[in-house]
């Protein structure tokens, strides 16, 4: 499917030319091709399905790191400047598009269920306020005077008020539209078949839609970058996927007014009363199946968590693939000549697609103003 043509520069070959093919239409890689285009860029967007019908379909849209404190400085950083940029996206994909993708401010309530949970609280609300961020530590009468919809016996929670959402799967399709409008080419169901390289560089594509050229190529496919790399993919950029399971229950608005985390378990609630619940990390290769044992172990801590919504009625479950690395940091920078990497996001492709669009701008540009060292293709990676 073509959404619309951009402007093309046609070689003697006959093969469509423009400044950047970006191959991958999730989230990232909609952001990109967004961002570039609005930059004066012509450029192609290139996806094997349906735009954000991926990873990014299958995520819960929390604006921030599940566990920021054991993220390392540089992931921090990144997930900060993405946050200040999702304000002005998501208004500019209202205006462009009319397309409300929800961003709202429910605040999160991070759990204390467990011996460890109540050694750890502390540490993290100093390290919350050591950075300026809202925090407050709560009582159990306090957390479920809150949240009534909490286990009774939760010992109490860490309550940050400023954190966000999104509805992701909103967000995608949002960004391709808009990347259209201002003269992109995007185009769903279209697989990339192989790199096209001349004289050492990557020049484009071949794909099921014939040869696609660029002055540069962005790698944006997430769990699939790696095999599209193939035996030239540096030892950090070998993504692998991780298979993510997700519920969405029906139930009535306000009935969950917070998200809610516990250990790597979530419940986020949306405007129109659904609740997402999730999710699963399985090393189970490319198998998006949803199954008994992971529903059972999302079912359980629904229940954990808040248990008058095990009797909520199911409206459907799915499973995604995100895109893990063998450190879990993202994959960003240049990969050979001619070929810029934009992947391996893992849990955080919703939060920090606005930074990595802004990333890629800037090498496509030239600038080269920051040190993207910690996430280099070719990094040192266990």
């Amino acid at each position: 499917m073509v959404w619309r043509a951009t402007r093309w520069r046609v070689r003697s070959s006959g093969d469509a030319v423009s400044d950047v093919l970006v191959i991958g239409g999730g989230i990232v890689g909609a952001a990109i091709t967004e961002r570039l285009v609005r930059d004066g860029c012509t450029a192609t967007l290139v996806e094997r399905g349906g735009i954000g019908r991926e990873a990014s379909y299958a995520a819960g849209g929390l604006l921030t790191p599940v566990h920021p404190w054991n993220y390392p400085a540089s992931m921090l950083q990144l997930d900060a400047e993405s946050l200040g940029l999702w304000p002005d996206l998501v208004e500019r994909l209202r205006r462009e598009t009319g397309v409300d993708v929800e961003l709202r401010r429910t605040g999160l309530l991070t759990l204390i269920v467990t011996d460890d949970d109540e050694a750890e609280a502390d540490r993290r609300v100093a390290w919350k306020r050591e950075r300026g961020e809202r925090v407050e530590r709560l009582s159990a009468s306090e957390a479920g005077d809150l949240e009534p919809s909490l286990h009774p016996e939760t010992r109490g929670a860490l309550y940050l008020p400023d954190l966000a959402q999104v509805r992701n799967h909103r967000v995608a399709p949002a960004l391709a539209a808009a990347a259209a409008k201002a003269g992109a080419d995007v185009r769903e169901q279209t697989t990339v078949l192989g790199l096209l390289r001349e004289n050492g560089r990557v020049v484009g594509a071949r794909t099921t839609a014939g040869d696609l050229r660029a002055e540069h190529v962005v790698l944006a496919a997430g769990a699939w970058s790696g095999g599209l790399l193939g035996d030239r993919a540096p030892p950090a950029a070998r993504t692998r996927p991780a298979r993510g399971q997700i519920l969405l229950l029906r139930a009535r608005p306000g009935e969950l007014q917070h998200m809610v985390l516990a250990g790597d378990q979530y419940l986020v609630p949306r405007a129109d009363g659904h609740v997402l619940a999730g999710s699963t990390v399985e090393d189970v290769g490319f198998d998006r199946q949803v199954t008994v044992s992971g529903l059972r172990r999302i079912a359980a801590s629904i229940e954990r968590m808040a248990p008058g919504l095990a009797s909520a009625p199911v409206e459907t479950a799915w499973a995604g693939l995100r895109p893990d690395t063998p450190d879990h940091l993202p994959v960003l920078g240049h990969v050979e000549p001619g070929l810029i990497a934009a992947t391996g996001h893992y849990r955080s492709g919703i939060m920090l697609a606005p930074v990595t669009a802004e990333i890629v701008r800037e090498l496509v540009a030239g600038e080269g103003r920051r040190d993207l060292s910690p996430f280099d293709p070719h990094r040192a990676s266990g």
